[in-house]
């Protein structure tokens, strides 16, 4: 299987390598992934379909950002493995909408530190969403309805702030996995489906998306190297 710079079908589920973000066989070497045992990969696609199933009457084309984290995304976060914080200052006119911790302890080592770069510190990423049926590609508009920046852009710019590598950006159905090297072109990107992978029940696409949007994907270790780094392009 080979991903091109824009997109193409793998079974039931569009993955998009916008930017040739990964290497060219990246859904091979996840799929061939064994970061997770067979049962953990089953155990996390039961847990989330069956949260998603029982939701998914409220996850309409009028559903919010804050609806779509609570009713998925918060959800999806704690099964791929992450410990997330809401709404942490940085400074005086910044907020990161979701700090992405690979555990708890990591959280509570830093929790003394919020309102500084020392709480950030320990986290592997940050996350921010959209509404069900926004657009990520589009600027977001303000209260008095003009448009902004995309919301890429601001994902860059948090991403320096809080020198993380790796942010998420989600409306719920579509996920995308950006790094810091490439995050200011807007357009490098991995993204996949997950509404298509729940809708359909594809366990074989599930191991692609946990083994690229799990916290031990993106979380270094003592080398300074992760699963995701090597598959970067």
């Amino acid at each position: 299987l080979l991903i091109s710079s824009y997109e193409y079908d793998f079974m039931t589920t569009t993955i998009v390598n916008a930017g040739n973000f990964f290497v060219a066989d990246a859904v091979d070497q996840l799929a061939a992934s064994k970061l997770f045992t067979d049962a953990e990969i089953a155990d996390k696609f039961e847990q989330i379909c069956e949260h998603f199933d029982r939701h998914r009457g409220y996850l309409k084309d009028d559903a919010t950002a804050p609806q779509v984290g609570f009713f998925l995304v918060n959800r999806a976060l704690h099964v791929l493995g992450y410990t997330h914080s809401h709404n942490e200052p940085l400074g005086d006119d910044m907020r990161i909408e979701y700090t992405l911790f690979d555990s708890a302890n990591a959280f509570l080592a830093h929790v003394s530190g919020r309102g500084t770069h020392a709480f950030f510190n320990g986290a592997c990423g940050i996350a921010k969403l959209a509404a069900w049926s926004a657009n990520l590609d589009e600027p977001v508009k303000d209260e008095e309805g003009k448009a902004g920046d995309p919301p890429a852009y601001e994902l860059d710019e948090q991403m320096r702030a809080t020198n993380l590598q790796w942010a998420i950006l989600t409306n719920g159905r579509i996920w995308r996995l950006f790094h810091k090297n490439t995050c200011a072109m807007l357009n490098t990107f991995f993204e996949m489906d997950l509404y298509q992978i729940l809708d359909t029940h594809d366990l074989d696409m599930f191991k692609v998306f946990v083994d690229a949007f799990s916290a031990k994907a993106v979380s270094f270790d003592k080398s300074g190297s992760c699963p995701d780094k090597k598959l970067l392009a």
